[in-house]
């Protein structure tokens, strides 16, 4: 476990929740989504991107298959716009319905050494689940995160089961970590957030992943295929730190061009960390140098890693 973070912790995720009913729904998505989602089968977990005509992200969006009906779970203040895309251009002979579940879901997510413990009853070893399946217990969908430098769990369940879950963990010495505890963590281990991706092109952002060029047309796609053509990206997102903090926003590099912090940490008396998007002319180097004098080492470059299976 890295330095700074109680050894088991959880931290309650803000998003939106949509539901699709209907036989059609996989098919509905595979003409919106930048991935290929018509081959997943009930269990999996799927990411994908929606996003505009001019190829800007919306949101990153988080599919569960269950049964009947589709969950799609994306970011807090994207609900209903991803919902009134996914309500718009359906056939009429299709078996569709988008429902709204933004007050009857609520998400978890939970890391530490007593993962297996909590969940023993319903499951071996919780490490062990693909990280592209989820397993029910009750009312409750539980998917693992193996990705990044620290395993996380991910629990979905019903909003009135929300203090139950709460006092388990509590029970069992998890900790609950505030916004700053948790951009910390996104930093060090590489969790991209909305901040990073919202109306941006996904190639600039780590995202290429979820970009499938040899799938159909989707909104942006024509953009998504001149920019890939060309073989040129412009700009990344890094991991930085600092001895100085500076707030997110964008700040000039002595050079040429600007840095734009997305995710920022106050460490306080030792480094500052964050999260930026920066010209790609810097990726080689140890550092930039702000206008006002500000050094800021570059860590490393941060990329997204997809969990589907099916790529």
């Amino acid at each position: 476990m890295l330095n700074l973070y109680p050894t088991d912790f959880y931290y309650e995720i803000k998003s939106s929740y949509t539901i699709i009913r209907g036989k059609d729904g996989i098919k509905h998505l595979e003409r919106v989504l930048t991935t290929k989602i018509e081959n997943i089968e009930f269990g999996n977990k799927h990411e994908s991107l929606l996003c505009d005509l001019n190829g800007r992200v919306i949101d990153l969006l988080t599919i569960y298959i269950i049964k009947n009906e589709l969950l799609i779970v994306g970011n807090s203040i994207k609900g209903d716009e991803v919902r009134r895309i996914l309500s718009t251009g359906i056939p009429w002979n299709e078996d569709i319905i988008v429902l709204n579940a933004d007050e009857s879901i609520r998400k978890v997510i939970l890391s530490g050494d007593k993962i297996n413990r909590i969940f023993k009853n319903i499951y071996d070893s919780i490490l062990e689940l693909k990280d592209f399946d989820w397993l029910e217990s009750g009312d409750n969908i539980i998917s693992t995160n193996n990705r990044h430098k620290i395993t996380s769990i991910e629990i979905l369940m019903p909003k009135n089961e929300m203090n139950i879950i709460k006092k388990k963990l509590i029970e069992n010495k998890f900790k609950m970590i505030n916004e700053k505890e948790w951009n910390k963590f996104r930093i060090d281990v590489g969790i991209i957030n909305h901040k990073e991706i919202d109306n941006r092109i996904p190639f600039n952002v780590g995202m290429k992943e979820l970009v499938k060029m040899d799938k159909g047309c989707y909104p942006g796609q024509e953009i998504h295929a001149r920019l890939e053509s060309r073989g040129k990206l412009t700009k990344t997102l890094v991991r930085l730190s600092c001895q100085n903090f500076l707030k997110e926003g964008e700040y000039k590099i002595d050079g040429g061009g600007k840095i734009i912090i997305t995710t920022a940490y106050d460490g306080k008396e030792n480094k500052s960390k964050f999260l930026g998007i920066i010209p790609i002319k810097y990726v080689e180097m140890d550092k930039i140098v702000l206008t006002n004098g500000i050094e800021m080492v570059i860590e490393d470059v941060v990329s997204f890693q997809s969990l589907n299976f099916h790529r």
